[in-house]
């Protein structure tokens, strides 16, 4: 089947067989609880691959960037063979954090003591070193975590025996092939930025698009309103995707010959279980890596890529890169503000349960299913 048939008209077509009418929210406590913020992250952030950002960010050996897997720190370096490893961000000597934001280095060096690691990771120089015994420090490497890649995003897992990301997205890469998000050119990035929110909200928030409309007046809501809203495939167990299709004046331009017509006004929206979040169009893609800090606080990673073949044959191409970014970055600032009511709201700990819009939050359910059957409250 190809990939454009699988998705379906949202709110002038009858419900899918798998679209329940009627779907409960999660309950308030889901996003206050420490509790259950805790099983959170050894249950679904240290036993599953958890994206991290663009492989584009590091394009040279040396270039790197820090995260968390959960409340982790880890580095993600780009190796001089062009692999890219991530490591846990932590002297081997006293745990002292080793780097902090983005760069670019050849040597990884311990602002303490001024121990010295190769970029794999590899322990290169201890200071004093007649004050420790050779077989203390001998052959001594930094933590390397699993690492993957895959349509040009990296993931990282604490477990060496999940099945690569590759296999298990196969599904969605076929409905996103022709847009070659892996060849997609990285042109901004935000490292850090701290919503006051539980991840969860964010990323319920991120998959649905009833929100749009209301939420989104002064950005993409006009061009893509809720109901050109389109669900598609339902169930699978990594991820979740719809498309908020362009409204007919708002459809752009084409560049990309491979797209077929559905794909030229589609602008999918994807969230890749845990925590990744992409949003692809013709010409960009808008994207969240998603960084657990507290119940109610989250690091939002995120940014905006260009399709190749836009900013080779598009005319002022770097007129159009600024203006998506200026709305990008109001949209951004519209969900933040959203989210964060939600959080506030939820404070409440009603025990009472919100309701969800069927098929709008539909996806909604879908990452809840997947959420409780890490935690082991639901179906496998």
């Amino acid at each position: 089947m190809p990939s454009s048939s699988q998705f379906k008209y949202t709110l002038d077509t009858p419900l899918a067989p798998g679209i329940p009418t009627k779907m409960p929210a999660p309950k308030q406590q889901t996003f206050t609880d420490p509790n259950i913020f805790s099983k959170e992250l050894s249950n679904i952030f240290d036993r599953d691959w958890v994206m991290v950002g663009r492989s584009g960010a590091i394009p040279k050996p040396g270039d790197y960037f820090t995260a968390f897997l959960g409340q982790r720190p880890i580095i993600v370096i780009r190796q001089r063979d062009g692999s890219i490893r991530a490591l846990a961000n932590y002297c081997l000597h006293r745990y002292v954090q080793l780097l902090e934001g983005s760069g670019a280095t050849n040597c990884i060096v311990c602002p303490y003591h001024c121990w010295a690691y190769d970029i794999s990771g590899a322990l290169l120089n201890v200071t004093d070193s007649a004050g420790f015994c050779a077989e203390d420090i001998e052959g001594k490497t930094l933590e390397t975590l699993a690492t993957d890649e895959h349509l040009g995003y990296i993931f990282v897992s604490m477990r060496n025996d999940l099945s690569p990301v590759a296999q298990r997205l196969n599904p969605l890469t076929h409905i996103l092939n022709n847009f070659g998000l892996e060849h997609y050119e990285d042109r901004h990035i935000v490292h850090e930025e701290t919503w006051h929110a539980n991840w969860k909200l964010i990323y319920h928030n991120f998959i649905e698009s009833y929100h749009t409309t209301y939420t989104h007046k002064k950005s993409i809501g006009p061009t893509n309103p809720a109901n050109a809203a389109e669900y598609g495939p339902l169930g699978d167990p990594h991820f979740t995707i719809h498309s908020n299709s362009y409204i007919a004046k708002h459809q752009p331009p084409i560049y990309n010959a491979r797209l077929d017509n559905a794909e030229h006004r589609r602008f999918y929206v994807a969230g890749i279980f845990p925590n990744g979040l992409i949003a692809i169009e013709p010409n960009f893609v808008w994207w969240m890596a998603l960084e657990p800090k507290a119940a109610d606080r989250t690091n939002a990673r995120w940014g905006l890529s260009f399709s190749h073949h836009t900013m080779k044959n598009m005319p002022a191409a770097e007129d159009y890169v600024k203006e998506i970014i200026d709305i990008i970055q109001i949209a951004t600032t519209e969900d933040k503000a959203m989210v964060e009511q939600m959080q506030t709201g939820s404070n409440f700990n009603s025990d009472k349960a919100g309701i969800l819009h069927a098929p709008l939050e539909m996806p909604i359910k879908e990452f809840d299913d997947y959420v409780r059957r890490k935690l082991g409250s639901g179906k496998s």
